[in-house]
């Protein structure tokens, strides 16, 4: 399975300005029930709103990646967001979030969102996939980016 199964165009939301993490998760949420993604929309809000309150998923240099499995969804979903002016996501070094992946996969079976996860978090540690998702206009270029250098990432 790769990140083109999970990442759909109409779940990436771009020009976007949540004012809280609530409301990002929310609005993510939302994004994942509008593609059909989502068998029971309040259990995935619960569930991700739960584990973002047992350890924020804010990490460094703009990335918070909310996650949880639920029984709100029949397999993997990922929603993608980019906050242009960043949102404050309780993260490590303290700065803003810009780029909010957001990933939910049933409590049934693996943790296949774990991958994908570690896949998103490797592309976005690069300054330049940073600055072209930063620079997008629309959810077509943010797959594009995202979905092409899969499977090329390094550390920088």
């Amino acid at each position: 399975m790769e990140l083109r199964d999970v990442l759909n165009v109409d779940t990436i939301l771009v020009d976007w300005n949540p004012v809280t993490k609530d409301e990002a998760i929310a609005d993510l949420v939302e994004a994942l029930d509008r593609a059909h993604l989502c068998s029971d929309r309040d259990q995935v809000l619960r569930d991700v709103k739960e584990r973002e309150a047992s350890l924020s998923t804010g990490l460094e240099d703009g990335i918070a990646y909310p996650h949880a499995r639920s029984d709100g969804v029949e397999e993997v979903a990922m929603a993608f967001g980019i906050v242009s002016n960043g949102i404050q996501f309780d993260s490590r070094d303290k700065k803003p979030a810009l780029f909010i992946p957001m990933m939910v996969s049933p409590k049934r079976g693996g943790t296949p969102h774990i991958y994908f996860m570690a896949e998103i978090v490797k592309l976005l540690e690069q300054q330049e996939i940073r600055e072209q998702l930063l620079h997008s206009d629309s959810p077509e270029k943010v797959y594009n980016i995202l979905t092409q250098n899969e499977g090329n990432s390094v550390n920088t």
